[in-house]
């Protein structure tokens, strides 16, 4: 057989091709040869019989579609679409028919260990998230171009489709990283909510429905406000992923520095760490435009680390640090899953940054973080 397949890199633009062989869908690399290439896109003769031929398909928005072949050649996209050989869908929509029992070969132990922990402790996480923002009136919803982490907060059999697709285990585990790194920002944020006693929440000016939930939007560097809380300490506005300016990121150099008592977005040599994952200030802001305009101080501000300390310890003066001097929050904090050494405990408390390691579900860091986020508002 000779098969096509697309390879972009990532989940953006490309189509990846495999085949089943039992239960397993094995990418055509591992039973056949490369013939040519042109551009990013190949051409492979498969050298074992299979049952059927998949493709999974991605939009340059990373949106993901599946197709399942006959055997037969499929040397380019056109044949592909070929309806007498081939069916087609959205991964969700054929889960339980012919995705059903499939699994992708994976021999990688740390892929393995990975997978195990994400289907284990992150979808206890990700079912937390959006039960909690249920429980205060709110619709929790992925915005942008975060279309891994709307599928496995959909369904998590969705994400697994999508991320292992790709044909290799490294781009396989930076995908799960990524992924986690989401999820766990973002139970940390409902962690937050909790300890500062939310009621419900205050719908943005933009939000006039009031029969519907209000939005918890997030949007990896969106200009809405994650969500407005009312608080027992009064209302708070937190953003998910803040970042302060829509193209900031895109900058080799950028700073956020205060200036005659303003605060202003400069350009100095190096890389600049630009987007931490939860900020809270107090008062109501529909948008992160309204905080610049208002001089707005951050109250506390947050980064938070899904993995064991060895896979971020250069963050610590590479991210960390350059939050603490460009945003000058008031209170500031670490917050992780694991362990963090005391000497990195001590020297970052010594710089006015909270670091509170094991929180986890079920973790003993959840009541710290708590006693924390309380203190800082309450006192």
């Amino acid at each position: 057989m000779l098969i096509c397949e697309v390879n972009r890199g990532g989940t953006r633009g490309s189509e990846y091709a495999y085949v089943l062989l039992g239960n397993e869908l094995v990418h055509v690399s591992e039973v056949g040869r490369k013939v040519r290439c042109e551009y990013d896109s190949c051409v492979y003769e498969v050298l074992v019989n299979a049952d059927y031929v998949y493709f999974f398909s991605f939009s340059r928005s990373g949106y993901g579609y599946v197709r399942r072949c006959l055997p037969g050649d499929y040397e380019d996209i056109t044949s592909v679409l070929d309806r007498t050989k081939c069916e087609g869908g959205d991964i969700k929509d054929v889960l339980n028919t012919w995705l059903r029992g499939v699994r992708f070969r994976i021999r990688n132990p740390e892929l393995n260990r990975l997978l195990n922990e994400l289907y284990s402790v992150f979808v206890v996480m990700v079912n937390e998230v959006r039960s909690y923002w249920r429980s205060v009136g709110g619709e929790f919803g992925v915005m942008g171009h975060a279309a891994r982490f709307s599928e496995f907060l959909s369904d998590p059999r969705i994400y697994y489709f999508t991320g292992m697709s790709i044909p290799n285990d490294n781009g396989r585990v930076r995908s799960v990283k990524a992924l986690m790194s989401l999820v766990y920002e973002n139970w940390v944020a409902v962690r937050i909510a909790e300890a500062l006693g939310t009621r419900g929440l205050i719908r943005r000016g933009w939000e006039t429905d009031t029969s519907s939930p209000v939005t918890v939007w997030f949007e990896q560097g969106g200009d809405a406000s994650f969500a407005i809380l009312d608080t027992m300490y009064g209302p708070i506005t937190m953003w998910v992923e803040f970042q302060w300016d829509p193209a900031i990121h895109v900058f080799l150099d950028a700073e956020i520095i205060k200036v005659n008592g303003r605060l202003r977005f400069i350009r100095r040599p190096g890389r600049r760490a630009v987007r931490p994952d939860v900020v809270l200030v107090k008062g109501v802001f529909d948008r992160v435009g309204s905080l610049i305009q208002a001089n707005g101080v951050i109250d506390l501000l947050v980064e938070c680390k899904a993995l064991p300390y060895n896979e971020w310890a250069s963050d610590v003066d590479e991210q960390v640090m350059q939050y603490l001097v460009n945003f000058r929050p008031r209170a500031m904090a670490l917050i992780t899953r694991y362990s963090v050494p005391f000497s990195v405990k001590d020297g970052l408390a010594r710089r006015g940054i909270k670091v509170i390691d094991n929180v986890t579900p079920g973790g003993a860091g959840v009541s710290e973080l708590m006693g924390f986020v309380k203190g800082v508002f309450g006192g």
